[in-house]
């Protein structure tokens, strides 16, 4: 864990002395430089952390071996992270440098987010790796990349542009299916939270949480294959009901503070997206694997913070009680971001804690086996069910 420590104490002090106490200086990019560095190196040295790891590294291997046109009929749903796949192959690279690759990709795409709307590039940095957008890319490297053109989507939700907007999400949406699901948020992240509107979302969600496995049941056979099977796996086990303390207190965050965001379409879309990211993952404690859809409005956190945070820095200079103000509303935000960050660590959130690298192989051994009867065992029944060829597949399950 003393890595995770170190980064986040080392990129959190550097960015408040180079970008706060110095902000009339223009060392933010010079900053986000820096980190974008030193967390490509930290995810690409890692090994076996993720429960996804081995079955990206099996079907790494497995792609390899397959044709394009065996590709694009097993996967046509997403092909384009078995295409990259593909590529990475073709050019004779390892797995590792397949991880390199991605991890470039997330991290220049996390620090273009910041860069262009982060008000508090550090306290950015900050809460991206506390709230679990790192962790969550050491794992979910399919949906991690959905993730950043919904990022990518941003600037045409704020300006209310449907086409580049849909073409992010559709595009998006073509390496992991989820984007398309929230797809309506474009719609949702403006609608006003009257007592009429939130009372109807409220009387939604509770409907819709406890008649959830009849709805499901109507749903079921209109899902591709691919979500349907979610039913035989682990995937379909539930969470406790501490899982649901962190939203709630984000969302209670944004919601005490909101006053403090004078941008009104800023306002609507944090407010709008912490109440999703609540509601959605109060479905969690049915199943886990609706939580990916919780991360996409909880993306917004990233700059919903930093504004709150600077719209007191703006009071700060001339007055010693907002000077004081200041520091106590950062000391909030790092604490909560302090507080996540130890509660996922101790939960083993996306089997990322403790960090292992390439150097300490031997640790990580027991990892490869859960795995094994999730999505992996789901790419090779697709497989299989298709007829496609096997050639390279690197052993039973």
């Amino acid at each position: 864990m003393a890595i995770y420590y170190i980064t986040i104490s080392a990129l959190t002090g550097l960015g408040y002395c180079m970008t706060e106490k110095k902000k009339k200086q223009n060392r933010t990019l010079p900053y986000l430089a820096v980190v974008f560095i030193s967390l490509v190196f930290l995810c690409s040295f890692r090994y076996a952390i993720g429960f996804d790891y081995f079955s990206y590294r099996d079907i790494y291997e497995m792609i390899a071996a397959m044709p394009f046109s065996a590709i694009l009929t097993a996967f046509w749903y997403e092909p384009l992270f078995f295409i990259v796949c593909k590529c990475f192959s073709l050019c004779g690279l390892p797995f590792q440098l397949l991880i390199t690759g991605v991890s470039l990709f997330l991290l220049f795409s996390a620090v273009w987010f910041i860069a262009h709307y982060s008000k508090s590039p550090w306290m950015s940095v900050y809460l991206y790796i506390t709230l679990q957008f790192l962790a969550y890319n050491m794992n979910l490297m399919r949906q991690s990349i959905a993730l950043c053109f919904f990022l990518f989507a941003y600037p045409f939700l704020k300006s209310r542009r449907l086409m580049p907007y849909s073409a992010c999400i559709f595009f998006g949406g073509l390496f992991h299916n989820s984007l398309w699901f929230v797809f309506p948020l474009y719609f949702l992240l403006f609608l006003k939270l009257s007592r009429k509107t939130t009372a109807c979302l409220l009387i939604s969600t509770l409907a819709g949480y406890l008649f959830f496995e009849p709805l499901f049941s109507l749903i079921h056979p209109l899902l591709p294959e691919k979500y349907a099977v979610y039913q035989q796996t682990y995937f379909w086990n539930s969470s406790t009901w501490e899982y649901i303390l962190p939203p709630a207190a984000y969302c209670l965050l944004i919601y005490r503070f909101r006053s403090r965001i004078s941008d009104a379409a800023d306002r609507s879309i944090y407010l709008n997206s912490a109440f999703y990211q609540c509601l959605i993952s109060l479905f969690i404690t049915k199943h886990f694997i609706l939580e990916r859809f919780a991360v996409y409005p909880f993306a917004f956190s990233l700059i919903a913070i930093s504004d709150i945070l600077a719209s007191y820095r703006e009071d700060a200079p001339d007055m010693v009680q907002a000077k004081q103000r200041y520091r106590w509303i950062m000391a909030v935000f790092l604490l909560f971001g302090g507080a996540y960050f130890v509660f996922a660590s101790v939960k083993g959130f996306h089997h990322v804690y403790p960090y292992v690298s390439l150097l300490d192989k031997s640790r990580s051994a027991p990892a490869g086996s859960l795995m094994r009867s999730g999505w992996h065992s789901m790419v090779f029944d697709e497989i299989m069910r298709r007829n496609l060829p096997l050639t390279g597949w690197p052993g039973p399950l």
